[in-house]
């Protein structure tokens, strides 16, 4: 597959270059997701809005496709469809950290964690995430530390935009941010496309685009997201 683990921490505009534009973009209440379409396997980058950074992968797939990671210095080749539960509980149980009723969560380094998940009829993998432990919790992938208390997090919601997402083969990504009344602030283009003269004039088209602003703990706060702009 194009997307791989070598993908984590570098900037997603040199995952696009790599494996083309995302099918979709979309800033959702557990992360913004980039989601390629990559040999029968779906995958989301989940991307940090200030850096522009990808902190996890989330593969789903079937058979044949596989995924690589390495514990404790191993590669591993997960393959989907194929690998069970049985077998994850044996070779990886060095850097076991949790174990789900469908799934098992592994102690990369003191970042990362490597979460497989089961089908749970037939125990076979059918998703792997892959990332900084904060951005799997925050997808639900990992349980929260007692200690830490959890908060709610609701995306920013489009109301006005001067530019539909679009249909076309030319791909530009933009992130907007947001203040906490829902008001465009600033719009870069994070991705650009081939053409200039559309790229150049977007900060200008959504400088009047309204928002549901973002919710944090019940209150309204600043916030970015990502859009991929089809033409």
């Amino acid at each position: 597959m194009c997307v791989t683990a070598d993908a984590l921490a570098a900037p997603v505009a040199a995952l696009v270059r790599r494996c083309g534009a995302p099918a979709r973009v979309s800033s959702r209440n557990d992360g913004n997701h980039f989601t390629f379409l990559d040999d029968g396997a779906t995958t989301d980058a989940l991307v940090d809005p200030d850096t522009a950074v990808v902190h996890a992968l989330d593969t789903y797939a079937s058979a044949p496709a596989t995924v690589a990671a390495t514990i404790d210095g191993v590669t591993h080749a997960f393959a989907f469809g194929s690998y069970d539960m049985a077998q994850a509980d044996v070779e990886l149980a060095s850097a076991a950290d949790y174990s789900f009723a469908a799934g098992r969560a592994y102690r990369l380094d003191t970042v990362h964690e490597l979460v497989l998940s089961f089908n749970p009829a037939t125990k076979k993998l059918a998703r792997v995430s892959i990332g900084e432990r904060a951005t799997l919790e925050r997808m639900h992938l990992l349980r929260e530390p007692i200690d830490r208390k959890p908060f709610t997090y609701i995306a920013p919601v489009a109301k006005h935009t001067g530019v539909a997402d679009g249909s076309g083969a030319q791909a530009t990504i933009v992130r907007v941010d947001l203040d906490r009344f829902g008001i465009v602030r600033n719009v870069t283009v994070v991705v650009a496309s081939d053409d200039d003269v559309f790229d150049a004039a977007l900060p200008a088209r959504l400088d009047d685009d309204s928002y549901e602003p973002a919710r944090l703990a019940g209150r309204d706060v600043a916030a970015s997201i990502f859009r991929e702009l089809r033409h």
